[in-house]
């Protein structure tokens, strides 16, 4: 297996120009290094002719797919038969196997070509094509098993993509190693955040969530004119507003996470829509993150935040719509870590996914604590379950 992973694109050019420059991109973006005759990144050697170039590059190559019309390409002659260029590629790729080299292949033929080779009409399908269907259906090379099982058609390239997803082929086992990468990625960062927002009793070792250490009471109070309260309430005020404005490696941890995201390597191709779309626990990551930084933001960078933190807690004052600003914090800290609480278990859990939402549901925007991994996956399940 080559470092990052080459896939050979084997058919004629004309037939197939925009699909393989779609290929080309959809593959590219999935981690493969593409070879295609027509691209200037061929690697093509010019003391030889474009055949033999071509089977070069199929042997360098970890995969090999092939895309069938109903047209042959330019035909030539070898030893007396009729030919092209895109079935000697197919018979060098038997060769190569036979021969001992691990090659993946995948085949797809157009759904008008299959019909007209079921049909057996010439008038439609050249004899060439026909002949190359047939040698890929009845080859055999893996232990009596026919290489055409793994024949597909196609009618768009919605049709492909949705193929090469399934994992069938073995295609995107290695593709998708990009995005296993990002996930671990991610899963870090994410426990990491989570571990900032849970804290350790000291005596006991218990774990608890900071918004259950500073929760606050409901409060009847004036809307403008300021109001005394107690000194254990002003204490979680106050607290609340600390612990908040103290994050700043959190914001360096989430902006890590969205560079992840950002690089499209979870995108997946929903065929109903013909559209990229994206896991729920990612999305969930995006609100959750989003939130997490529209507190940061506001516990920075609000100058009444700072003038509460700064009075005098015995003596503590405070009207009802600067408490509604610090219960605000407090509502959404507490949203995330449910949030958080979630995504843990999801990774720590190996869930593929989460359940699957409306996207109005994620339309909301807005160093490590001595608590180990496992404490905190620990956690996070008796905090759902509470």
């Amino acid at each position: 297996m080559n470092l990052q992973p080459t896939i050979f694109i084997s058919s004629i050019i004309s037939e197939f120009y925009d699909l393989r420059g779609a290929l080309k991109y959809f593959l590219g973006k999935s981690g493969f290094r593409v070879l295609m005759s027509e691209e200037p990144d061929f690697g093509a050697d010019c003391g030889i002719d474009s055949l033999d170039n071509c089977k070069n590059q199929i042997e360098k190559s970890d995969y090999y797919l092939l895309l069938i019309g109903d047209k042959p390409g330019t035909e030539f002659e070898i030893d007396g038969k009729q030919t092209t260029v895109t079935f000697e590629e197919f018979r060098h790729y038997i060769r190569l196997v036979k021969a001992g080299k691990r090659l993946n292949f995948i085949a797809f033929v157009r759904q008008q070509t299959w019909t007209n080779y079921t049909n057996d009409d010439l008038t439609k399908i050249h004899p060439l094509q026909k002949d190359l269907i047939n040698e890929l259906l009845n080859n055999t090379l893996f232990e009596n098993q026919k290489i055409g099982r793994w024949r597909y058609t196609f009618e768009k390239f919605s049709d492909i993509i949705t193929t090469l997803e399934t994992n069938q082929n073995g295609l995107f086992l290695e593709a998708t190693r990009k995005a296993s990468i990002y996930k671990t990625y991610i899963k870090r960062e994410i426990l990491d955040i989570y571990k900032f927002l849970i804290e350790k009793k000291s005596k006991t070792n218990e774990i608890i969530a900071i918004t259950e250490m500073v929760e606050l009471p409901e409060l009847n109070l004036d809307f403008l004119n300021r109001s005394y309260v107690n000194r254990e309430t002003a204490a979680k005020i106050q607290g609340l507003l600390v612990i908040t404005s103290k994050k700043n490696s959190l914001v360096r941890k989430i902006n890590r996470v969205f560079n992840y995201i950002a690089q499209g390597e979870f995108s997946r191709f929903d065929n109903a829509n013909e559209t990229y779309v994206l896991p729920e626990y990612i999305k969930l990551i995006v609100q959750t993150l989003e939130i997490l930084e529209k507190i940061f933001d506001n516990a920075n960078n609000t100058e009444l935040f700072n003038t509460i933190v700064k009075r005098d807690t015995d003596n503590f004052q405070i009207n009802g719509g600067e408490y509604m600003l610090v219960k605000s914090i407090f509502s959404d800290l507490k949203l995330c870590i449910m949030k958080l609480s979630v995504l843990v278990t999801c990774f720590n859990e190996n869930w593929y996914d989460i359940e699957k939402r409306n996207d109005e549901f994620y339309s909301y925007r807005g160093g490590v604590k001595n608590i180990n991994d496992e404490e905190a996956k620990k956690y996070a399940k008796y905090y759902l379950n509470k």
